[in-house]
């Protein structure tokens, strides 16, 4: 093995984990190992530094692979972006509810790998000391699954529809463990922290109403003068973060909570595709901010931030029919019954109390997915300059920058059809 590969992994502890991982995949320690990056920092992931580690057996021409996910080791950017919280909120995704979720699904006579919720990579390895957090993960790559490239395409029905199955199969077994097992399905549920819509940071609150604005700049024609008094109607007694707290709210949402992914945005999504370029399959990625809340939150969060309006006015209804025909599909599979939790007429008044966290979490994404390649963040440096601000700075719109002239008609255009579709569907 070179030594001078792991010079890119930070930390002995995790270079000696993912050589111990190596060693035991191959069952030898005579190796070789390249290491390269998989996910480019501040345009593609914001929170891990991703590796692409392909190592075979000295002699061996065949090679095998595995991600690493590592924790950023400046200390500005991890404060800021609060990483070790978010890496063992991770962490108890995959070492602990993923898992339960798994032989739950089995005890009910499931094959998971074609029956049940199968829609996430194998988790090899995890660390939870700081500063090495870190995750080794499965490869997708090597299944022939590809993250969308939001620079040359656009998301398909076909897509959606795959989306909505994975999410309603994964809710389904939230409310099949609520109804079974409550004691044990509360364990796994108050194990998660709200990892992003946290009201007692400043910084968030201040970010988030400064991100909001961009809805208030977007409707500035004679013909937006009604939508814009509904937003600002929406927020003429709460601000931004609170409307989103309010959208998370567990009393407001009842018996409907769910274990939800809480990050359901396209490149945290990969897919697999047939001989004729058609999305076959699923999987979804990044559990740093999986939550318990509404399921609505993920449909929205990606039916938001990753359609177009034209795929919504042709396919929305379609979208909610499957992913709610899935769930209760799963539920039954699952010795339970949907109407108990969630019936249809539940779910349409969860969009009509709740949806309106995608319109908030669309000004943050947005700017992203519109965005030209290579227009990224370097967020060491992002995290030096804020770290030294006072509280109440006001300049945090360090987002607007992936805006350019290029994307800014694409970005308005994104963002006042979302403010459009939030009306026309009674969500605002």
């Amino acid at each position: 093995m070179a030594e001078s590969c792991l010079s890119e992994i930070p930390t002995d502890l995790v270079r000696s984990v993912l050589c111990e991982t190596i060693e035991k995949k191959l069952k030898s320690k005579k190796y070789k190992m390249t290491v390269s990056s998989a996910s480019k920092a501040g345009e593609s992931n914001f929170i891990g530094i991703v590796y692409r580690v392909t190592f075979n057996k000295e002699g061996e021409n065949s090679s095998e692979k595995l991600i690493l996910k590592v924790a950023p080791q400046n200390a500005a950017r991890r404060e800021q972006f609060n990483s070790h919280e978010l890496f063992l909120q991770e962490i108890q995704a995959y070492n602990v509810i993923l898992p339960f979720f798994r032989k739950f699904e089995q005890s009910k006579g499931l094959v998971v790998e074609k029956d049940g919720f199968y829609e996430n990579p194998a988790c090899y390895r995890t660390i939870d000391e700081e500063p090495s957090e870190c995750l080794l993960l499965e490869d997708l790559s090597v299944r022939n699954f590809s993250i969308i490239d939001r620079y040359t395409e656009e998301i398909t029905a076909d897509h959606v529809f795959l989306v909505m199955k994975a999410l309603a199969k994964l809710h389904a077994i939230s409310f099949a463990l609520k109804d079974q097992q409550p004691e044990k399905f509360h364990e796994l549920a108050s194990s998660l922290k709200e990892m992003f819509i946290r009201d007692n940071d400043i910084f968030i609150r201040k970010f988030f109403n400064k991100q909001f604005q961009g809805v208030f700049q977007v409707l500035n024609k004679e013909e937006d003068a009604n939508l814009l008094a509904k937003v600002k109607n929406l927020f003429e007694t709460k601000d931004v973060l609170d409307v989103a707290r309010d959208c998370l709210d567990l009393q407001a949402t009842g018996s409907g909570a769910v274990i939800s992914h809480g990050d359901t945005w396209q490149n945290n999504t990969m897919f697999r595709y047939d001989n004729n370029g058609k999305p076959i399959e699923v999987n979804l990625l990044d559990w740093q901010i999986c939550r318990y809340s509404s399921p609505i939150i993920d449909i929205v969060y990606f039916m938001s931030c990753c359609t177009t309006k034209e795929l919504r006015d042709t396919h929305y209804d379609d979208f909610l029919n499957v992913y709610h025909s899935s769930l209760s599909a799963h539920v039954r599979r699952l010795g339970s019954n949907l109407d108990k939790y969630f019936p249809y007429a539940t779910m349409l008044e969860h969009f009509r109390k709740f949806a309106k966290f995608g319109l908030i979490l669309s000004t943050v994404l947005l700017p992203m997915i519109t965005t030209d390649r290579g227009n990224g963040l370097d967020l060491d440096e992002l995290a030096e300059k804020f770290k030294d601000q006072p509280a109440n700075n006001e300049d945090i719109d360090a987002f607007q920058a992936f805006i350019s002239e290029s994307s800014q008609n694409k970005f308005n255009k994104r963002l006042r059809d979302v403010v459009v579709d939030m009306d026309r569907l009674g969500y605002i």
